[in-house]
């Protein structure tokens, strides 16, 4: 949540710094950042959320951030509100084609999808202290409330750079629409293909790869000019496609499997070969050997572990992992009480490590900006 928070902020100076517009939202904005970013230290660190930071979890210390958090939001609105005084109220207009007009648009998209977020964060919590219902908020929430105006804010994304300050127009504008008639195109020859929705998946992917060109076109054309820009721009576009192949083209099987039994499908033949035992320092570590051949005959061979310690009493599983530019290959397996099968997870997961990539640009976009002293256009 901070960091959509941050990011809005982030596009929000670049208005103040031109225009001089904006310095009550750039406010509420820095104040929302930090907020965010203690409540998230709140939830996680009291214990309230389940995370890999939880670790170092304690209520008296989740107590402490919390009268923090309260007295910060509490000094924040009262300065802002009694000391903060509007100027320039004759400039607020905004020309509907224009690079500011754009960021405003970006800044109602980020903050729709940090309300979504937020309420998908924060409502089974107070459910459960309300009513004691637990509810799981997962994927189909997100991808309903997110996807249909992530459309939108993509095609917004990759416009908005183009345009100019106060007020722009479509002149030497064309490769806009040469642009987005071979992202459409280039769309349509990958999901027709496949057994899924056609018309909500080409026109994601499409604005995904229109984004994606125009960043590309830009890194081509302006070069070092607004390279942060580029880089973090160019890194999301990079990420959402990633994510969309990565959901498209995976791949999952899930069976139960005996030494010495095979599993097959028309892609590729799992072998369920041998297990062997290992005594480590404080577990006992059981290991399969799966040899595993696809369609065009490459081997390739997987060994899953089951890991049981013994204080606590405790059995883990640790995922064979391999991976390739293209794609990484996942297999898990677990015991299946009082039977000889082992309950065996098999994924294909394309695009992985560009996902992980993706995000060191949008990183790297993001600190180079900070050592940015004006923007350059």
């Amino acid at each position: 949540m901070p960091w959509l928070a941050l990011t809005t902020l982030l596009h929000c100076i670049l208005v103040l710094e031109k225009r001089l517009v904006l310095t009550s939202w750039v406010v509420v904005l820095s104040i929302s950042t930090f907020t965010l970013s203690m409540c998230g230290t709140f939830l996680v660190r009291s214990g309230i959320l389940n995370s890999v930071h939880t670790f170092a979890n304690d209520p008296e210390r989740g107590l402490f951030i919390l009268i923090f958090l309260f007295c910060l939001i509490f000094l924040s609105l009262f300065i802002f509100f009694f000391f903060h005084q509007v100027k320039n109220k004759d400039i607020n207009s905004f020309f509907w084609l224009s690079k500011e007009t754009s960021i405003l648009v970006n800044n109602w998209f980020m903050m729709y999808f940090l309300t979504v977020v937020l309420v998908g964060t924060v409502y089974p919590i107070f459910l459960e202290v309300i009513t004691s219902e637990k509810i799981s908020v997962g994927p189909p929430f997100y991808n309903k409330l997110i996807i249909p105006f992530l459309i939108p804010f993509l095609f917004a994304m990759a416009i908005g750079p183009n345009l100019k300050w106060i007020k722009s127009d479509l002149q030497n504008k064309i490769y806009l629409f040469i642009f987005l008639v071979i992202s459409f195109f280039l769309s349509v020859l990958i999901i027709k293909k496949l057994n899924i929705n056609f018309l909500i998946n080409t026109i994601l992917v499409t604005s995904a790869f229109y984004l994606f060109f125009i960043t590309l076109r830009d890194f081509v054309i302006k070069k070092f000019k607004n390279l942060s820009q580029n880089i973090a721009h160019f890194g999301f576009s990079l990420l959402i496609l990633s994510i969309l192949f990565n959901n498209i083209f995976s791949t999952e099987i899930i069976t139960n499997l005996k030494i010495g039994e095979t599993f097959e499908t028309e892609k590729f033949k799992i072998n369920f070969e041998n297990i062997e035992q290992k005594d480590e320092k404080n577990f006992k570590a059981i290991i399969g050997k799966f040899k595993i051949k696809n369609s065009n005959g490459n081997i390739e061979i997987l060994r899953p572990e089951l890991r049981i310690y013994n204080q606590p009493n405790i059995v883990t599983s640790e995922a064979a992992i391999k991976t390739n530019l293209l794609k990484d290959r996942f297999m898990t397996m677990n015991i299946i009480q009082n039977q000889d099968y082992f309950n065996i997870r098999y994924q294909i997961k394309p695009f992985m490590i560009w996902i992980w990539f993706s995000v060191l640009l949008i990183s790297l976009g993001g600190v180079m900006s900070l050592f940015k002293s004006r923007y350059e256009e």
